[in-house]
C-alpha cells in the first residue's frame, strides 16, 4: 500500500482557488486556505503567494476554456474529454517559465488538476 503524498502549500492554495470565480466570496476561500494550511502544518498564510497562485489559476482557466482554440489543445483519440487533449509537457514548460516561483512537481499537479476541473468535468 502506498502512502499518499502530503499536499504542498501551492497545491492547497490552487485547489481551493480553482473554484473561485468572479461571483465568489474571496474572503471565504482565503479563510478555507488558511484553515487547510494550518491543518497540514504548511506555514503561515501569505497573501502575496495566494495572489500569485490566483494569477496562475486565472491564466489556466482562460487557456483551458478556449478548448479547441487553445494553443495547447491536441484532441486525443478518445471520444470523451481526456487529460491528453492538451499538450501537457509544453504547458508545463511554458507555465514553469511564466510562474517560476512554483516548482515542477507542484506545477504538474496543478496542471493535471486544472485540466480535470476545467476541461473534463
Amino acid at each position: 500500500m502506498t502512502q499518499r503524498e502530503k499536499p504542498t502549500y501551492d497545491f492547497i492554495c490552487f485547489s481551493d482557488l480553482s473554484y473561485e470565480f468572479d461571483f465568489s466570496d474571496k474572503k471565504e476561500i482565503e479563510k478555507k486556505i488558511k484553515h487547510r494550511l494550518k491543518y497540514h502544518k504548511l506555514g503561515d498564510y501569505n497573501q502575496e503567494r495566494v495572489d500569485y497562485i490566483r494569477g496562475l489559476k486565472d491564466d489556466l482557466y482562460k487557456e483551458i476554456n478556449l478548448q479547441t482554440k487553445s494553443k495547447y489543445f491536441s484532441k486525443s483519440k478518445s471520444n470523451f474529454a481526456d487529460l491528453e487533449d492538451f499538450k501537457f509537457e509544453k504547458m508545463t514548460l511554458d507555465y514553469l517559465n511564466k510562474y517560476d516561483k512554483i516548482n515542477e512537481s507542484d506545477m504538474k499537479g496543478i496542471l493535471n488538476f486544472a485540466i480535470y476541473i476545467y476541461h473534463m468535468r
